[in-house]
C-alpha cells in the first residue's frame, strides 16, 4: 500500500509542477500582449519590431494583410494610429512554443487623412516562443 501511496504523490507533485509551469507561460504571453498594445499605441518602430516575428502575417478586420515591414510602417508612420486600446474577455492557451490569444479590442484611431473613429474587433494573436520571447506571429480581426 504505501507504494500507491508514493506513486500518486509523485503523479500528483509531477502535475502541479506541470500546470506551474503552464502558468508560468500564460503569464509570459499576457506580458507580451500588454507589450504589442503599448508599442501600438506609441508608434515605437523598435518596440514594434522587438515584440513581432520576422515573419509576422498581420491581418485587418478590412481584409488588409501586411508583412512585419508594412505592420511596422503603417503604425510608425501614423497611416494607422491607436489612440487608445482596451482588451477584454481574453482567453490564452499554450500548445508548447505555440500561444493562442482570443479578445475582443475596444478602441479609437486617428488614421492619417481620416476622421477619428471608433473600433470594436474580435482579435485571434498567435504567438511563437523565439528563445525566451513570445513573438507574435500572425492576427486576424474582425468586426464585432
Amino acid at each position: 500500500m504505501p507504494k500507491f501511496i508514493i506513486l500518486f504523490a509523485m503523479i500528483g507533485l509531477l502535475s502541479l509542477q506541470t500546470a506551474m509551469a503552464q502558468n508560468k507561460e500564460v503569464l509570459a504571453v499576457e506580458k507580451a500582449v500588454l507589450q504589442l498594445k503599448d508599442a501600438m499605441l506609441s508608434g515605437e518602430a523598435s518596440s514594434l519590431r522587438n515584440i513581432s516575428s520576422k515573419d509576422l502575417t498581420y491581418g485587418h478586420s478590412n481584409g488588409t494583410i501586411e508583412d512585419q515591414e508594412a505592420f511596422i510602417e503603417a503604425l510608425a508612420s501614423g497611416n494607422n494610429d491607436f489612440t487608445s486600446i482596451t482588451l477584454t474577455d481574453q482567453h490564452i492557451d499554450v500548445l508548447g512554443k505555440i500561444a493562442l490569444v482570443r479578445h475582443n479590442l475596444s478602441g479609437n484611431t486617428h488614421n492619417k487623412g481620416a476622421e477619428p473613429a471608433e473600433v470594436k474587433l474580435g482579435v485571434l494573436l498567435v504567438w511563437q516562443k523565439e528563445g525566451k520571447d513570445w513573438k507574435l506571429l500572425a492576427r486576424q480581426a474582425f468586426k464585432r
